[in-house]
This record gives structure tokens, sequence and C-alpha cells, in this order.
């Protein structure tokens, strides 16, 4: 934008949530074209494959034509996009979808752009000019830490093997539709990590140096709702209740990551993954509480205000004391959950700490920290963490 001048809250998507809202797919897909290609990793469609026929069969009633495209591994690289971009351009849809968790929705990003451009995947972290992607739906089956709507993803680089992230704003995606009762049939695991996940985008983003008054709105009431529904989603798989208000704090939480763009925890744990077999998710709900006491003696102010939503009793104590509430409140949360709270309870070896933080120091998301962050201090956190 001229002048470097950016909107104080920016979101294009169209939002749907409801449960038994795939049933109405075929009206929302219409809008946007007449033939989609449906982009999930392999083990997203051995998961949901009874989602997936659904949505294809209500889509092909609307006269919309369907290709699922199931040949993305669980953790992919940058050719095996190309290769999911040399099967649209041959397919000629005119919609994208993506369907599933996180790896699916940013594949389906990179697929989008890719598929009007005559790029390679890893060309482009290295351009600045590209022709707009086609429009691109996404359809996920568990909250992803607001990637549902960001315009921007995260792909493992065939050259260094590492988690290389790309943002565009023309990577918005055009609708967003989220059916909660979709993600009914996740294991305790994964409902635990995407809810912890989004609480660290929510919590990073408060204390954010490009927060402001409309954005911490959001994350905190996206905090509050992850504290109020987490456990519960947790004990309770079946209930879609909990889930919808879950499926909710993403969002917001993704309204607030848009504007804020700080996460040390997500670029610590995509600096790990580059190193270790271990969830993105997971590994965010690991670092967090480590994040937040790094950050609390700059951050008290903010913390109180984490504090009060979480239900943390902080009456006649210092600001301080009520800041550290909030860190206890994360950790008390991640206990009960099962959330694992240090990387030593991995077959990770200790040596590896200072290449991660080197990996780490080269993402985005750590430039708007209260307080300023070397390499040295992100392995000081890897170390507490560890």
């Amino acid at each position: 934008m001229k002048g470097g001048i950016y909107p104080d809250f920016h979101i294009p998507t169209e939002i749907f949530i409801k449960q038994d809202l795939i049933a109405d797919i075929g009206n929302i897909i219409s809008q946007y074209g007449q033939k989609f290609v449906l982009i999930t990793t392999s083990s997203d469609f051995e998961q949901f494959s009874d989602v997936i026929e659904t949505i294809a069969s209500i889509s092909t009633q609307h006269g919309i034509g369907c290709i699922i495209y199931d040949e993305i591994p669980e953790n992919p690289d940058t050719e095996y996009i190309d290769s999911a971009v040399y099967f649209t351009k041959k397919s000629n849809c005119d919609i994208i979808v993506g369907f599933g968790g996180i790896e699916s929705i940013n594949s389906a990003k990179a697929v989008s752009l890719l598929t009007n451009n005559n790029l390679f995947c890893k060309d482009l972290f290295d351009v600045d000019e590209v022709n707009k992607p086609i429009p691109l739906i996404t359809i996920p089956t568990q909250p992803i830490f607001g990637f549902e709507i960001l315009p921007l993803f995260f792909i493992t680089e065939i050259r260094n093997f590492t988690k290389n992230v790309y943002s565009n704003r023309y990577l918005f995606p055009k609708t967003t539709i989220i059916d909660p009762k979709i993600s009914t049939i996740l294991d305790d695991e994964t409902t635990a990590n995407s809810g912890i996940s989004s609480l660290s985008i929510a919590t990073e983003s408060v204390i954010s140096n490009k927060s402001n008054d409309l954005i911490n709105t959001y994350a905190l009431k996206s905090i509050d709702l992850i504290f109020k529904n987490l456990l519960n989603a947790y004990r309770d798989p079946k209930d879609p209740a909990p889930r919808h208000q879950l499926a909710v704090a993403s969002i917001m939480s993704g309204f607030a990551f848009s504007i804020t763009g700080l996460s040390i925890s997500l670029s610590l744990s995509l600096a790990l993954s580059s190193r270790i077999e271990i969830p993105i998710a997971r590994l965010m709900g690991l670092i967090l509480p480590h994040v937040m006491e790094y950050n609390l003696t700059v951050s008290s102010g903010k913390y109180v205000q984490m504090s009060k939503v979480m239900d943390e009793n902080i009456k006649d104590i210092t600001v301080i004391e009520a800041a550290i509430k909030a860190v206890e409140g994360v950790r008390k949360l991640e206990i009960d959950v099962e959330i694992p709270q240090r990387l030593s309870q991995f077959d990770f070896p200790k040596t590896e700490l200072t290449r991660v933080a080197e990996i780490a120091f080269r993402y985005p998301f750590i430039e708007n920290a209260p307080r300023p962050l070397s390499r040295d201090e992100i392995e000081t956190i890897l170390i507490a963490a560890y």
C-alpha cells in the first residue's frame, strides 16, 4: 500500500460457521465457479472420506464438477505442491477447495496461487510479482489457529528441508466454511493441539507492538472462549457445542494475527518441526508458556488483561503477581489437556537447539515482539523449554 499505510483491520473473506453447514455447500461453492479440485492430504482423506464424499455428492447435485486430489502426504514439500498444480492446470478447474487440517489448507493456498502462475513452488519465495490466484475456499476440519482465513502458508522447501513461509494478500480465501460437527471425530490429542495453538496466537497478539484496541478485543475474546470450551471439547468429543466456540476462537485469533503478525511460538515450532516430526500445533502449545515467561516483565499490564478473561483471582495482588497468573493459567489448561511441557520429553537432542534458533530467527513472526529477540535470546527460550 502507498506510503506504507496499512488498515487497522481488513478481512475480505466470507465466513460461514454453522453445524451441518456441509448440507448447504453446493449453494456456497456455486457462487464462485462450476468446477473445483478439492485438495487434501492422504491422511485427511482417509479420516474424513465420508465427509468428502458428501461434499462431492452435494456439489454434483448442484451441477458443480468436483475432482478430489488426495496425493499430498502428511508433511508435503514444494515438489508435491508442483505435482498438484500440474494436475489442477490439466483439470481446467475454476475453484480450489482446501479441506482438512493445516497441511491440507496450506497446500490448497499454494496450489490456488500457482495454478494461475507459471512458477514452481520453490520459486515463489524469490519473486515479488505474481498473478492473482484462482478462487480459494477453505473447509477446515478443526480449528487451525487462524490459518483458515490468513493470506499466508508454510511449506517444506525441498532444497533445504526447512519450513518456508509465503505471504501475499491475494491469498485471502474467498470463503471459509466451518461445520463444527466435522471435528467431533477427531482424537483427543488433535482437539487439544488445535485449541492450544489458537490460544498461542491469541496471547501473543495481545502483546504485539502492532496490537490495537480492536484487535485486542478479538484476541482476548478468543482466549476467553478457549478457556471456557477446550476442556469440555476434550472430555466430550461428540458434543459439537464447545467445538463451535473453539472454531470461533480460531477465527478470532486469525483476525488478530492478520494485523499483529506476532507469534514467537509459531516461529520456534516451524523451526523445530524442520528437525523433528511433531505436529506444529503441539509444539506451539509446548513453547507457549516459555514465550509468555520471556515477555512477562515488559507486558505485565496486558498479561493482567489475560488473567481476567481466564477467570484468575487477581484481587489484592501486585501487577506482576497478576501477570504470572496468566502464565500459570495457560500451564494448568495445557496440563489438563495433556500438552507436553518439555522438549526433553521427545527424542530430540539438545545440541540441535542452536540450529533451531538460527532457523526461527529468519521467520517474520518475531518482528513485532514487545521485547527484542536475537538468535541467542531465541535459543534461551528453547533451552528453558528443554
